[in-house]
Protein backbone atom coordinates (compact mmCIF):
# COMPACT_ATOMS: atom_id res chain seq x y z
CA UNK A 1 0.00 0.00 0.00
CA UNK A 2 1.32 3.44 -0.92
CA UNK A 3 1.46 6.03 1.84
CA UNK A 4 -1.04 8.32 0.12
CA UNK A 5 -3.51 5.65 -1.01
CA UNK A 6 -6.18 3.78 0.92
CA UNK A 7 -5.69 0.05 1.32
CA UNK A 8 -6.75 -1.97 -1.71
CA UNK A 9 -7.54 -4.83 0.67
CA UNK A 10 -10.02 -2.61 2.54
CA UNK A 11 -11.88 -1.94 -0.72
CA UNK A 12 -11.79 -5.60 -1.74
CA UNK A 13 -13.12 -6.91 1.59
CA UNK A 14 -15.99 -4.42 1.70
CA UNK A 15 -16.83 -5.04 -1.96
CA UNK A 16 -16.83 -8.78 -1.24
CA UNK A 17 -19.27 -8.35 1.64
CA UNK A 18 -21.60 -6.26 -0.51
CA UNK A 19 -21.33 -8.90 -3.23
CA UNK A 20 -22.42 -11.55 -0.72
CA UNK A 21 -25.43 -9.38 0.16
CA UNK A 22 -26.34 -8.79 -3.48
CA UNK A 23 -25.69 -12.01 -5.35
CA UNK A 24 -24.96 -14.89 -3.00
CA UNK A 25 -27.02 -17.65 -1.35
CA UNK A 26 -25.49 -16.39 1.90
CA UNK A 27 -27.02 -12.93 1.67
CA UNK A 28 -28.90 -13.63 4.91
CA UNK A 29 -25.54 -13.21 6.70
CA UNK A 30 -25.35 -9.52 5.78
CA UNK A 31 -27.65 -7.15 7.63
CA UNK A 32 -29.26 -4.25 5.77
CA UNK A 33 -27.40 -1.74 7.93
CA UNK A 34 -24.06 -3.27 6.93
CA UNK A 35 -25.00 -2.76 3.28
CA UNK A 36 -26.17 0.80 3.92
CA UNK A 37 -23.03 1.87 5.76
CA UNK A 38 -20.78 -0.03 3.37
CA UNK A 39 -22.25 1.72 0.37
CA UNK A 40 -21.92 5.05 2.13
CA UNK A 41 -18.20 4.42 2.70
CA UNK A 42 -17.58 3.45 -0.91
CA UNK A 43 -19.52 6.43 -2.25
CA UNK A 44 -17.03 8.73 -0.52
CA UNK A 45 -14.10 8.08 -2.91
CA UNK A 46 -13.56 7.65 -6.62
CA UNK A 47 -12.14 4.15 -6.13
CA UNK A 48 -15.12 3.27 -3.95
CA UNK A 49 -17.59 4.50 -6.55
CA UNK A 50 -15.83 2.36 -9.16
CA UNK A 51 -16.19 -0.64 -6.87
CA UNK A 52 -19.91 0.04 -6.54
CA UNK A 53 -20.24 0.20 -10.34
CA UNK A 54 -18.54 -3.19 -10.56
CA UNK A 55 -21.12 -4.61 -8.15
CA UNK A 56 -23.86 -3.59 -10.57
CA UNK A 57 -21.99 -4.81 -13.64
CA UNK A 58 -22.03 -8.25 -15.32
CA UNK A 59 -18.42 -9.28 -14.72
CA UNK A 60 -17.85 -9.16 -10.96
CA UNK A 61 -19.51 -12.50 -10.28
CA UNK A 62 -17.30 -14.24 -12.83
CA UNK A 63 -14.24 -12.45 -11.43
CA UNK A 64 -15.07 -13.58 -7.88
CA UNK A 65 -15.56 -17.20 -8.96
CA UNK A 66 -12.31 -17.21 -10.95
CA UNK A 67 -10.33 -15.62 -8.09
CA UNK A 68 -11.69 -18.13 -5.60
CA UNK A 69 -10.94 -21.04 -7.92
CA UNK A 70 -7.41 -19.80 -8.58
CA UNK A 71 -6.28 -18.39 -5.23
CA UNK A 72 -8.52 -19.09 -2.24
CA UNK A 73 -11.76 -21.12 -2.13
CA UNK A 74 -14.65 -19.34 -0.42
CA UNK A 75 -12.79 -16.12 0.38
CA UNK A 76 -15.86 -13.87 0.03
CA UNK A 77 -17.87 -16.07 2.39
CA UNK A 78 -14.87 -16.04 4.72
CA UNK A 79 -14.98 -12.22 4.82
CA UNK A 80 -18.51 -12.11 6.19
CA UNK A 81 -18.00 -15.06 8.56
CA UNK A 82 -15.09 -13.18 10.12
CA UNK A 83 -17.20 -10.06 10.50
CA UNK A 84 -20.10 -11.97 12.04
CA UNK A 85 -17.83 -13.64 14.58
CA UNK A 86 -16.20 -10.35 15.59
CA UNK A 87 -19.63 -8.74 15.94
CA UNK A 88 -20.91 -11.63 18.05
CA UNK A 89 -17.90 -11.52 20.42
CA UNK A 90 -18.11 -7.72 20.69
CA UNK A 91 -21.83 -7.73 21.53
CA UNK A 92 -21.30 -10.38 24.21
CA UNK A 93 -18.34 -8.47 25.66
CA UNK A 94 -20.42 -5.29 25.92
CA UNK A 95 -23.24 -7.20 27.59
CA UNK A 96 -20.66 -8.52 30.10
CA UNK A 97 -19.38 -5.05 31.01
CA UNK A 98 -16.88 -3.94 28.36
CA UNK A 99 -17.33 -0.19 27.87
CA UNK A 100 -14.57 0.56 25.33
CA UNK A 101 -13.77 -1.12 22.01
CA UNK A 102 -10.53 -0.42 20.13
CA UNK A 103 -10.17 -1.73 16.58
CA UNK A 104 -6.63 -2.02 15.21
CA UNK A 105 -6.30 -1.86 11.43
CA UNK A 106 -10.04 -1.30 11.08
CA UNK A 107 -10.03 -0.78 7.31
CA UNK A 108 -13.58 -0.23 6.02
CA UNK A 109 -15.18 -2.36 8.72
CA UNK A 110 -18.63 -1.08 9.71
CA UNK A 111 -18.93 -2.57 13.21
CA UNK A 112 -17.78 0.37 15.35
CA UNK A 113 -19.83 2.81 13.32
CA UNK A 114 -23.00 0.78 13.69
CA UNK A 115 -22.42 -0.12 17.34
CA UNK A 116 -21.54 3.40 18.49
CA UNK A 117 -25.10 4.39 17.67
CA UNK A 118 -26.57 1.31 19.34
CA UNK A 119 -24.43 1.50 22.49
CA UNK A 120 -24.17 5.19 23.35
CA UNK A 121 -22.43 4.50 26.69
CA UNK A 122 -19.60 2.51 25.05
CA UNK A 123 -16.51 4.26 23.72
CA UNK A 124 -15.35 3.18 20.24
CA UNK A 125 -11.94 3.90 18.71
CA UNK A 126 -10.74 2.90 15.26
CA UNK A 127 -7.01 2.95 14.52
CA UNK A 128 -5.68 2.71 10.99
CA UNK A 129 -3.24 4.06 8.45
CA UNK A 130 -3.94 7.75 7.70
CA UNK A 131 -4.77 7.27 4.00
CA UNK A 132 -7.20 4.40 4.59
CA UNK A 133 -8.86 6.15 7.50
CA UNK A 134 -9.26 9.39 5.55
CA UNK A 135 -11.08 7.54 2.76
CA UNK A 136 -13.48 6.20 5.37
CA UNK A 137 -14.06 9.28 7.49
CA UNK A 138 -14.71 11.52 4.49
CA UNK A 139 -17.96 9.58 4.12
CA UNK A 140 -18.87 9.10 7.79
CA UNK A 141 -17.30 11.71 10.03
CA UNK A 142 -20.07 14.32 9.70
CA UNK A 143 -22.62 12.13 11.45
CA UNK A 144 -20.56 10.54 14.21
CA UNK A 145 -21.51 10.63 17.86
CA UNK A 146 -19.36 11.74 20.78
CA UNK A 147 -18.47 8.10 21.56
CA UNK A 148 -16.94 7.41 18.10
CA UNK A 149 -13.26 8.26 17.59
CA UNK A 150 -10.80 7.84 14.73
CA UNK A 151 -7.04 7.76 15.35
CA UNK A 152 -4.64 7.74 12.41
CA UNK A 153 -1.41 5.85 13.08
CA UNK A 154 1.36 4.88 10.69
CA UNK A 155 2.97 1.96 12.50
CA UNK A 156 6.04 2.28 10.28
CA UNK A 157 6.88 5.43 12.22
CA UNK A 158 4.63 5.42 15.31
CA UNK A 159 3.80 3.01 18.13
CA UNK A 160 0.39 1.96 19.41
CA UNK A 161 1.23 2.56 23.06
CA UNK A 162 2.53 6.09 22.52
CA UNK A 163 -0.19 7.24 20.16
CA UNK A 164 -3.13 5.73 22.02
CA UNK A 165 -1.96 6.76 25.49
CA UNK A 166 -1.70 10.36 24.25
CA UNK A 167 -5.07 10.27 22.48
CA UNK A 168 -7.82 12.20 24.25
CA UNK A 169 -10.50 9.79 23.08
CA UNK A 170 -8.93 6.82 24.88
CA UNK A 171 -10.05 6.23 28.48
CA UNK A 172 -7.64 3.83 30.19
CA UNK A 173 -9.91 3.24 33.16
CA UNK A 174 -12.63 1.64 31.04
CA UNK A 175 -12.83 -2.13 30.62
CA UNK A 176 -11.63 -2.55 27.05
CA UNK A 177 -11.84 -5.01 24.19
CA UNK A 178 -9.08 -4.73 21.57
CA UNK A 179 -9.80 -6.23 18.13
CA UNK A 180 -7.17 -7.06 15.52
CA UNK A 181 -8.70 -8.87 12.54
CA UNK A 182 -6.61 -10.01 9.58
CA UNK A 183 -3.48 -8.11 10.63
CA UNK A 184 -1.21 -10.07 12.96
CA UNK A 185 -0.10 -12.63 10.38
CA UNK A 186 1.73 -9.81 8.59
CA UNK A 187 3.69 -8.81 11.69
CA UNK A 188 7.08 -10.07 12.85
CA UNK A 189 7.44 -12.13 16.02
CA UNK A 190 8.88 -9.07 17.74
CA UNK A 191 6.02 -6.84 16.60
CA UNK A 192 3.44 -9.34 17.92
CA UNK A 193 5.19 -9.44 21.29
CA UNK A 194 5.28 -5.65 21.41
CA UNK A 195 1.57 -5.52 20.58
CA UNK A 196 0.68 -7.76 23.52
CA UNK A 197 2.88 -5.69 25.85
CA UNK A 198 1.39 -2.42 24.57
CA UNK A 199 -2.18 -3.58 25.17
CA UNK A 200 -1.33 -4.73 28.69
CA UNK A 201 0.43 -1.46 29.50
CA UNK A 202 -2.43 0.58 28.05
CA UNK A 203 -5.36 -1.16 29.74
CA UNK A 204 -4.12 -3.69 32.29
CA UNK A 205 -5.82 -6.63 33.96
CA UNK A 206 -9.24 -7.61 32.64
CA UNK A 207 -8.57 -6.31 29.14
CA UNK A 208 -9.83 -8.62 26.39
CA UNK A 209 -8.05 -9.14 23.08
CA UNK A 210 -9.70 -10.70 20.01
CA UNK A 211 -7.45 -11.41 17.04
CA UNK A 212 -7.12 -13.69 14.04
CA UNK A 213 -4.08 -15.86 13.39
CA UNK A 214 -2.95 -18.47 10.88
CA UNK A 215 -2.13 -22.11 11.34
CA UNK A 216 1.40 -22.87 10.04
CA UNK A 217 1.46 -23.29 6.27
CA UNK A 218 2.42 -26.99 6.42
CA UNK A 219 -0.17 -27.82 9.07
CA UNK A 220 -2.95 -30.27 8.22
CA UNK A 221 -5.32 -27.61 9.60
CA UNK A 222 -4.26 -25.16 6.87
CA UNK A 223 -5.66 -25.69 3.37
CA UNK A 224 -4.69 -22.26 1.98
CA UNK A 225 -3.05 -22.82 -1.43
CA UNK A 226 0.65 -22.09 -1.71
CA UNK A 227 -0.14 -19.77 -4.62
CA UNK A 228 -1.63 -17.25 -2.20
CA UNK A 229 1.52 -17.23 -0.09
CA UNK A 230 3.59 -16.57 -3.21
CA UNK A 231 1.19 -13.84 -4.30
CA UNK A 232 1.38 -12.09 -0.92
CA UNK A 233 5.15 -12.24 -0.97
CA UNK A 234 5.20 -10.85 -4.51
CA UNK A 235 3.10 -7.82 -3.57
CA UNK A 236 5.23 -7.13 -0.51
CA UNK A 237 2.82 -8.48 2.13
CA UNK A 238 4.37 -11.82 3.14
CA UNK A 239 3.02 -13.94 5.99
CA UNK A 240 5.48 -13.43 8.86
CA UNK A 241 3.71 -14.81 11.93
CA UNK A 242 1.70 -17.97 12.46
CA UNK A 243 0.84 -20.15 15.42
CA UNK A 244 -0.61 -23.64 15.75
CA UNK A 245 -4.00 -23.22 17.40
CA UNK A 246 -3.16 -26.10 19.74
CA UNK A 247 -0.22 -24.12 21.08
CA UNK A 248 -1.96 -20.75 21.39
CA UNK A 249 -3.03 -21.18 25.03
CA UNK A 250 0.58 -21.82 26.10
CA UNK A 251 1.84 -18.98 23.92
CA UNK A 252 -0.43 -16.33 25.41
CA UNK A 253 0.44 -17.45 28.96
CA UNK A 254 3.82 -15.84 28.25
CA UNK A 255 1.91 -12.56 27.99
CA UNK A 256 -0.09 -13.22 31.17
CA UNK A 257 -3.21 -13.97 29.15
CA UNK A 258 -5.88 -16.61 29.61
CA UNK A 259 -7.51 -18.26 26.60
CA UNK A 260 -11.26 -17.66 26.43
CA UNK A 261 -12.14 -19.15 23.03
CA UNK A 262 -10.83 -20.38 19.68
CA UNK A 263 -12.90 -20.35 16.49
CA UNK A 264 -11.77 -21.62 13.11
CA UNK A 265 -13.51 -22.58 9.88
CA UNK A 266 -15.75 -25.27 11.34
CA UNK A 267 -16.85 -23.19 14.33
CA UNK A 268 -17.71 -20.21 12.13
CA UNK A 269 -19.73 -22.33 9.71
CA UNK A 270 -21.61 -24.01 12.55
CA UNK A 271 -22.42 -20.66 14.17
CA UNK A 272 -23.64 -18.75 11.13
CA UNK A 273 -24.35 -20.86 8.02
CA UNK A 274 -27.68 -22.62 7.65
CA UNK A 275 -26.60 -25.34 5.22
CA UNK A 276 -22.94 -26.41 5.09
CA UNK A 277 -23.41 -29.45 2.87
CA UNK A 278 -22.08 -27.90 -0.36
CA UNK A 279 -19.46 -25.38 0.75
CA UNK A 280 -15.93 -24.96 -0.59
CA UNK A 281 -14.18 -22.96 2.09
CA UNK A 282 -10.51 -23.02 2.99
CA UNK A 283 -9.26 -23.55 6.54
CA UNK A 284 -6.25 -22.03 8.27
CA UNK A 285 -7.28 -18.71 9.81
CA UNK A 286 -8.82 -18.79 13.27
CA UNK A 287 -9.83 -16.35 16.00
CA UNK A 288 -8.46 -16.20 19.52
CA UNK A 289 -10.17 -14.40 22.39
CA UNK A 290 -8.01 -13.95 25.47
CA UNK A 291 -8.01 -11.89 28.66
CA UNK A 292 -5.09 -10.27 30.46
CA UNK A 293 -4.60 -11.47 34.05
Amino acid sequence: MKDDQASSTAYTVLQGILYIAKASPYKYLVEDEVVEVGQQILEGTEEGRNRLKQLNGPWLGLSVKFREWLILPGITLHYILRKRHVEDITAKAIEAGVSQVVMLGAGFDTLSWRFHKKYSDVNFIEIDHPATQKAKTVALDKNKGANMHFLSVDFAHQTLETELSNFAGFEAERKTLFICEGVMMYLSDEAVNILFKSIRDLSGVGTQFLYSALEPQKSAKNSIPGLLYHHLKFIGEPIDWDMDSGKMADYIKQHDCELKSLAGRDELLKSFVKDTSDIRLHSGEYFTLCEFK
